[in-house]
């Protein structure tokens, strides 16, 4: 053997070296592309799924067997499954359905706001009946304790207070009972308890509804007794009478609006 041979030896063991290990190489990444393969295949990722038409360049480049480009080392099952499972994906709405979707959307606001219309006025309805119907009960206790009350103010009064003791009562009183009391009553009684230098005590006996009209309208009936003194006749003397007075309700007061001697 020449001594140009030897180095011509070394190369050709040399490359068959690199050639066994690139054949190494290669059945290792054949079979855990195999491995990665099965897993896949395990897990049902290639169900219903078509079979992938080969490119030309694969073919071209492994001599018409497509094989994937490989690195020598094998992805993971989980990475082939993402790279072959499709993400979710979500239509848009075409125009049409967008349109139905708003008017029935708008529908759906508008019945919904009938509805609560029609509860919140029924509610309002309801308790308006109620304080309707609590107003009319309570009328007659209330109107006849003002009745009591106005009728002893007005037929109670001394000779030295007379004016400001009428006067008083006036505000409590209603027309037609008003107009007769400010136009006559007083300058009558007023000037008679001055002369006779009379003061009279009031006060009722008994008093009870009479009629009730409706929720601001009640007519009592009153028992009267009065204790009248004068300068001729310093010792009291009583007198009695029957009374009927009608009821007004005016900005929720009762004020007395006539009153009839029986």
């Amino acid at each position: 053997m020449s001594s140009n041979d030897v180095p011509d030896a070394r190369s050709a063991r040399r490359a068959q070296r690199e050639a066994e290990r690139a054949a190494r190489a290669q059945r290792k990444a054949d079979a855990a592309r195999e491995r990665a393969l099965a897993a896949a295949r395990a897990g049902g990722l290639f169900e219903g799924m078509e079979a992938m038409p080969r490119t030309a360049a694969a073919d071209t480049t492994t001599g018409g067997e497509a094989e994937p480009a490989d690195s020598g080392e094998a992805e993971p099952a989980g990475t082939e499954r993402a790279r072959a499972t499709p993400g979710p994906t979500r239509e848009p709405l075409d125009s049409s359905r967008r349109r139905r979707l708003t008017v029935v959307l708008a529908a759906a606001s508008a019945v919904l706001l009938v509805v609560t219309g029609l509860t919140s006025w029924q509610y309002v309805e309801a308790r308006g009946d109620a304080a309707t119907e609590q107003r009319v009960a309570d009328a007659p206790a209330s109107a006849t304790d003002a009745a009591r009350e106005i009728v002893t103010q007005m037929f109670t009064y001394d000779h030295r207070t007379v004016d400001s003791d009428l006067a008083a009562v006036r505000d409590r009183l209603a027309d037609p009972a008003l107009s007769e009391f400010v136009e006559q009553s007083m300058p009558t009684v007023a000037s008679a308890a001055k002369q006779q230098e009379a003061s009279v005590y009031a006060t009722v006996a008994a008093a009870a509804p009479q009629e009730v009209v409706d929720a601001d309208n009640v007519t009592v009936l009153l028992m009267l007794n009065r204790m009248v003194s004068t300068k001729d006749a310093p010792e009291a003397a009583s007198s009695a009478s029957r009374l009927t007075v009608s009821m007004v309700r005016v900005d929720d007061t009762w004020r007395l609006g006539e009153l009839e001697a029986l």
